[in-house]
């Protein structure tokens, strides 16, 4: 959000260095764009509106000026001519977000077209698009206009969504996901290739499990090449990828499209690990993960037992007030001696605080219980642990004894607070 407000003041002071008449003509021999960005002259220059050759006046430049900006790719822009008025220097002096503020692009179930020939299609009216995003600006909404064009020329009648998708353990990008919800996409069949026996019991298992369920892919961990390689990289095979992937259509309507789905499995060798490094950090020692983790070096490389740990480690973080961290693991593979080596790092975000605390269906006995035996107050760091622990453990007050609880947290990211509400209900079941 904070980018947010620095790109509302970037559009404010963008202007003309220029000291020139509104109405005066201009035209361009050459455009330059300067500062290190991610994107080509030729995407720049379809960005801004410009090419050499073109005649502008001062307006038609503040108005590339602004194109640029709002696009949210860049914290600083100045624009500056050059040279005599048949032959000008447009100089845009520009500098790139962070690209911690880059969202990468994911596409669910764009069944109609290859995911390479449907970024090429983006790109030709999102000239930025590189499979990423930023954060603020339009951009967002421009490639989901164009995935809208895109599926329409093709006479395809199709509502589309975008979703944020937060990192994890299991997947460290910040995702969009762009995701048709019109026509329903779903698996009709799955047909497995390249199942050596060991996996062929839980291939069948999946494969039956996924008939009816919605087709995804992209970069999500829900995606079904990770479903279907779940077995694989749980049981250590660390190399395992999905040779092929191609689905035909079973049925069609225009509500509805189910699939049948045909995918080679290549399951690679079987890895062990070599080393799980964490440096150590005030929210958990490198002593305190290597006691708390379920792999250790000599270990299966069990993607499973690596989730747990890192779980473990995320955990650690969410009790110090840290809900935004993200646990990374990165691997470094020895195809010769078939070991990985885990690098686990960590970005905590902002320390939250605890703003309020909201507990429901209790009657004024019980109320009194609760506040009693609460014991984090407004402002003070918020514990996701102690909220777990309480709950579970409520049953110590007589009056609650027997009250179950769910809870959910309500984080303002720009505050770095938390309301927390908290509903109790008669009998058993509780969940988050």
């Amino acid at each position: 959000m904070e980018l947010l407000k620095n790109f509302q003041r970037l559009c404010v002071y963008v202007c003309l260095s220029s000291n020139v008449a509104f109405s005066q003509q201009y035209t361009i021999k050459k455009l330059v764009f300067d500062g290190p960005t991610p994107y080509s002259q030729s995407a720049l220059e379809a960005a801004a509106g410009l090419k050499p050759g073109d005649t502008i006046a001062k307006a038609d430049l503040e108005a590339a000026a602004q194109r640029l900006v709002d696009t949210g790719a860049f914290t600083e822009m100045q624009t500056t001519l050059d040279g005599p008025l048949k032959a000008i220097s447009v100089v845009f002096k520009l500098k790139a977000v962070d690209p911690s503020r880059m969202l990468t692009a994911s596409f669910a179930n764009f069944i109609w077209l290859p995911a390479d020939e449907l970024s090429t299609e983006i790109q030709k009216q999102v000239p930025l698009f590189n499979g990423t995003v930023p954060e603020a600006g339009n951009q967002q909404d421009a490639v989901l206009a164009a995935l809208k064009q895109i599926l329409a020329a093709r006479s395809i009648d199709a509502a589309i969504a975008m979703t944020p998708v937060a990192p994890s353990p299991s997947q460290p990008l910040r995702l969009i996901e762009y995701s048709v919800t019109r026509p329903d996409i779903r698996i009709h069949t799955v047909k497995l290739s390249g199942v050596t026996p060991q996996f062929a019991a839980e291939s069948d298992k999946l494969a039956l499990m996924l008939a009816g369920s919605r087709y995804r892919e992209g970069l999500a961990p829900a995606s079904l090449s990770n479903i279907l390689l779940a077995p694989y990289r749980n049981a250590g095979y660390q190399a395992a990828a999905i040779a092929s992937l191609t689905h035909s259509v079973a049925s069609s309507t225009a509500t509805r499209v189910d699939l049948d789905v045909a995918a080679t499995v290549e399951p690679g060798e079987l890895y062990h690990v070599s080393h799980l490094d964490w440096a150590g950090s005030p929210e958990m020692s490198a002593e305190g993960f290597a006691a708390e983790a379920e792999l250790h070096p000599g270990d299966v490389a069990s993607r499973k037992a690596l989730l747990l740990s890192l779980g473990k480690l995320e955990a650690a973080f969410h009790n110090k007030g840290y809900i935004d961290a993200v646990i990374t693991a990165t691997p470094h593979l020895d195809a010769a001696a078939h070991t990985v080596a885990f690098t686990v790092a960590a970005d905590p975000g902002a320390q939250y605080t605890l703003k309020s605390v909201t507990a429901l269906n209790l009657t004024d006995a019980q109320r009194k219980d609760f506040d009693r035996a609460w014991n984090i107050p407004p402002g003070a760091v918020f514990n996701e642990g102690y909220v777990k622990s309480f709950l579970k453990n409520n049953t110590a007050l007589l009056s609650l004894a027997q009250m179950t609880a769910s809870f959910k947290v309500i984080a303002d990211p720009d505050a770095h607070t938390v309301d927390l509400i908290m509903n109790f209900v008669r009998g058993a079941g509780s969940a988050r």
